[in-house]
């Protein structure tokens, strides 16, 4: 599933909550009233982490790095391997600017096209002819040869049309979606690369997508429902009738199209809880699972189809790890090629031609995506484009920390997940153990490269980042199994309950303890400051709400915007009516807010004045009470920054008060003196200085 946040605003159909997309997330989530089935009894058992450690311990500790290194932006997008698998074409980032470049695929000098917008986006045509630039405002073709091109469509600014993908029935041309009158009527388009339109599709409703038949017509439509459940429709004769209904805000993607055009390859939830790939009868609605999490874990994510017939080829999952099988012959020999070369996973396939197939390694230890091509017949790894990726300056591999998955059972039994970052060359029961909580809650923390999870380890820090029970990723049961119970209640346990298991198995010095978190995981963070008191040394909220219970109330009350479902919509598939006062009663109790009196560590609070999200008003008044009483606190609020800052210079702020207070409470090394800009920052922005 993707991700959900927890207080107003949205990406895609959805409001976001609390800055990480809500809706589309829990588009895939939500089972309601579904208990954790996760019982330690069913689980597989909990993560043996003796090896780990010892493997961690025996290793050489790396330099100190300086902490701009692990966050430094991605040089290569948009990599992207021609249909035919003669060329690549990728976008290079540099001093701000950004640069599509193609190449041939088999190395050697490539050129450059032609200059991108930041958001651009790229795709080839399916002759391998043509790129088309996906742009905020429209859509450009250009000549794969010398750049050449122009913009052949435009959008308007209500978002009315959006590109949806190759057409796979001409040569050179795009599919267009366009959706007028709110919804009420909708064309699907082709468009040529010489800007020659022509209507594949026009009639009532919203569409969501699209797939081609045998004979390139379109045969099946995905429409959504003014309840934003969708309808997947099927052409019979001049008709269109209903061959599967998907449950609101759920998953629901039209994946490919049997050779005779009679099933429909359907990824959805599948028996109320993990994301699957079914195989859908068209005619009877008869289903069939294809392919499920062998693991029994986690959401599909990702199906990449066979060049030769476009028929699902392999499945892709990414949790706890990014993981790859074969749905026919040709997929099973690429997983397993794949699994020999990279046995410690993280590499996934992003398109394959009929002799090649484009790889991208994001592993732990992969600050940018490593680029390679495996050759089909010689079934040999080359990797690509590692100049231009080595040009962003990232850290070495050898000088980063390793990240292990966990299973961890809770107090209640349930076994849980999350991921632990170690550092190198230290005995793990000497560390000082930071948890880092994510936002959502309706969100999840990846297996793959974390820039905050590596900076510390690289300050001798272990890592600790949970995915309790509500995130997402795990199945419909996993995310609803806490029901309202966000107060000091299930989804804190199972927080604490991560930490406590750690500590019996050898990791962290109990004395050295500290937790911080953005969003939900600022709350989270003062949760554990409060009702927990004596278990951390720091805290370091950032852009917390105080009190969670008035954050849904407030937000279920904001209107939908047009095209988007209400937060109260969003809220209730996981349960949650704000307009029961018995449902927050909980929440409300044990809200940080009105508890001020219990904090007795150290804690930091960061807060942005234009976050649409939590009320600044809110953070400040909190931190005030805490003063009142003489308690250690220190408050940066900068006035330009909203939910998730966007000037590097705050985030550089925050790393820096953050390896400060780390530095002063759990005896980590010095931070690294603040230059000019940043202490002028500091000092402007700085409002209480209590904890430092």
């Amino acid at each position: 599933m993707r991700r959900i946040d927890c207080v107003r605003g949205t990406r895609a159909r959805a409001r976001r909550l609390l800055g990480v997309s809500l809706a589309a997330s829990l588009a895939t989530a939500l089972a309601l009233g579904a208990a954790c089935a996760t019982a330690a009894a069913a689980a597989p058992p909990a993560t043996s982490l003796q090896p780990h450690l010892a493997r961690a311990a025996a290793l050489a500790r790396p330099p100190l790095l300086p902490p701009a290194l692990f966050d430094l932006p991605e040089r290569l997008r948009d990599v992207r391997l021609s249909p035919d698998g003669s060329r690549l074409a990728w976008v290079e980032h540099a001093d701000g600017k950004a640069m599509l470049h193609v190449g041939s695929a088999a190395g050697g000098p490539a050129q450059a096209h032609a200059a991108l917008e930041p958001d651009d986006r790229v795709y080839w045509s399916r002759d391998s002819k043509v790129l088309f630039v996906v742009q905020a405002g429209g859509m450009a073709a250009l000549d794969a040869r010398d750049g050449a091109g122009g913009r052949i469509a435009r959008f308007g600014k209500d978002g009315g049309e959006r590109f949806a993908g190759i057409d796979r029935a001409m040569p050179r041309h795009a599919i267009v979606e366009e959706n007028k009158l709110q919804g009420r009527s909708a064309r699907v388009l082709s468009i040529g690369a010489d800007g020659k339109r022509s209507v594949l599709h026009e009639g009532p409703g919203k569409l969501a997508g699209h797939l081609a038949g045998p004979d390139g017509r379109l045969a099946v439509l995905r429409r959504q429902q003014p309840d934003f459940s969708h309808l997947i429709l099927w052409r019979r004769g001049q008709d269109w009738t209903e061959a599967v209904r998907c449950k609101p805000l759920r998953t629901c993607v039209p994946i490919a199209l049997s050779p005779d055009g009679k099933r429909l390859f359907l990824r959805a939830v599948h028996a109320g809880d993990r994301e699957a790939l079914l195989d859908v009868d068209l005619a009877s609605g008869v289903q069939r699972v294809v392919h499920t999490d062998p693991e029994a874990l986690s959401d599909l994510v990702g199906v990449t189809l066979s060049p030769r017939d476009g028929q699902p080829m392999l499945a892709t999952y990414q949790l706890p790890a990014l993981r790859l099988y074969g749905l026919d012959a040709q997929g099973r020999r690429i997983a397993a090629a794949i699994a020999r070369r990279f046995p410690s996973g993280g590499v996934g396939v992003e398109s394959c031609a009929p002799g090649a197939c484009l790889l991208a390694e994001r592993g732990a230890r992969t600050a940018h995506a490593r680029f390679w091509m495996l050759d089909l017949q010689r079934w040999t790894f080359r990797p690509v484009l590692d100049g231009v990726r080595e040009r962003a300056g990232i850290p070495d591999e050898r000088h980063l920390a390793a990240r292990i998955a966990l299973r961890y059972p809770a107090s209640d039994g349930a076994m849980l997940h999350g991921y632990l970052t170690l550092p190198s060359g230290r005995a793990a029961r000497t560390l000082a153990l930071v948890t880092v909580v994510h936002g959502g809650p309706w969100n999840h923390v990846q297996g793959g490269y974390s820039p905050s999870a590596q900076l510390l380890a690289n300050r001798g820090y272990a890592v600790f980042e949970p995915n309790f029970r509500g995130s997402t990723g795990y199945g419909e049961r996993y995310t609803a199994a806490p029901g309202t119970d966000y107060g000091n209640g299930r989804v804190q346990a199972d927080i604490i309950d991560g930490v406590r298991w750690l500590l019996a198995q050898g990791v962290g010095d109990p004395q050295r303890l500290g937790i911080a978190g953005a969003s939900f995981g600022g709350y989270a963070t003062l949760l554990a400051l409060t009702h927990t008191p004596a278990m951390f040394r720091f805290g370091m909220a950032t852009q917390p709400p105080t009190d969670f219970a008035r954050t849904l109330r407030l937000s279920a009350a904001e209107p939908a915007r047009p095209g988007e479902p209400s937060i109260r919509q969003v809220l209730a598939e996981v349960g949650i009516d704000p307009s029961r006062a018995a449902q927050l009663s909980a929440i409300a109790r044990d809200a940080p807010h009105g508890l001020t009196g219990r904090v007795q560590a150290p804690l930091l609070l960061i807060a942005g004045g234009k976050d649409d999200k939590v009320d600044v008003e809110a953070v400040t008044d909190y931190v005030a009470r805490l003063q009142a009483m003489g308690k250690p606190v220190s408050l940066l609020v900068d006035p330009d920054e909203g939910h998730n800052p966007r000037n590097p210079l705050a985030r550089k702020a925050q790393l820096q008060l953050l390896l400060q207070m780390l530095h002063r409470h759990l005896g980590g090394p010095p931070a690294p003196a603040p230059d000019a800009e940043l202490a002028h920052y500091l000092a402007r922005n700085v409002r209480a200085n209590g904890a430092r």
